[in-house]
C-alpha cells in the first residue's frame, strides 16, 4: 500500500532506510488490521517503532514521512477529563475557547492540554 512512498525517500535517502522499513511494516500491519484510520502516533511512539536513537533523526524521519504525504500533522486539543474534544491540521486553526462535551462547559485551550499526533494518509 504505501510501498511506492516509502520506495521514493530511501532511494533520497538511504541512511534511513532501517527507520523507514520499521514505520513502513507498522503502517501496513495496521492497515490489513484494519486500524490505519484509528491511529494516533505520538513522536516518542514513532521513535519507538523505528528505533531511532536521537531526537534530531526522529526530526528528519518525521519530515519526510508528512513531505511523502504518509504521514499528516493534527494538533488535538484534549480535555483534562481525558478524550479528545477537537482537532485541528495547524496550531494557527486552534480557537482560544472551545466546548468540552466531556464535562459540558467552555474551556480555555492553553499548551497544556494541546497534543501534536501524526495520522497515516490514505495509501
Amino acid at each position: 500500500m504505501f510501498s511506492a512512498k516509502f520506495l521514493n525517500i530511501t532511494e533520497q535517502i538511504p541512511s534511513n532506510a532501517k527507520a523507514l522499513r520499521l514505520v513502513e511494516k507498522y503502517l501496513e500491519d495496521a492497515a490489513s488490521q484494519q486500524r490505519l484510520g484509528k491511529l494516533r502516533l505520538e513522536p516518542r511512539f514513532i521513535q519507538k517503532i523505528s528505533q531511532i536513537d536521537s531526537s534530531h533523526e526522529l526530526a528528519v524521519l518525521i519530515s519526510l514521512l508528512l513531505s511523502e504525504h504518509i504521514l499528516r500533522r493534527v494538533i488535538v486539543v484534549e480535555s483534562p477529563a481525558g478524550g479528545g474534544v477537537a482537532e485541528f491540521a495547524s496550531i494557527d486553526e486552534v480557537p482560544e475557547r472551545l466546548h468540552d462535551h466531556h464535562r459540558d462547559i467552555w474551556m480555555d485551550v492553553t499548551p497544556d492540554v494541546l497534543r501534536t499526533y501524526y495520522v497515516a494518509e490514505s495509501p
